[in-house]
């Protein structure tokens, strides 16, 4: 950290929390002025359409449903055993809380 930087901070510590919060909005307008045109991907709160979303990814539908079987789940554990851990979890949480 530059020694300018460490002196803005030094000096933002001196505020209020009232004037850190306006120096922080002024802060954040100024950088997305400055650097709104160089975004790569729209606002957040412009999201694209889902056709725009789905061409830039170019995914390919499954042609073969085995391809997505997966083989992490151990062998010496059951889909009962574990249907059954997750209600003792859920029971214990509801009883915690």
């Amino acid at each position: 950290m530059n020694a300018n930087l460490q002196t803005l901070i030094h000096s933002a510590e001196q505020l209020t929390p009232v004037e850190q919060v306006e120096l922080i909005n002024a802060i954040s307008s100024l950088l997305y002025r400055r650097y709104q045109q160089e975004l790569p991907t729209p606002d957040f709160w412009q999201p694209q359409p889902i056709e725009s979303v789905v061409a830039s990814q170019q995914t390919q539908p499954a042609s073969d449903i085995s391809a997505l079987k997966a083989d992490f789940w151990p062998e010496d554990e059951s889909a009962d055993d574990f249907i059954a851990f997750v209600e003792r979890q859920r029971q214990e949480d509801y009883v915690a809380n």
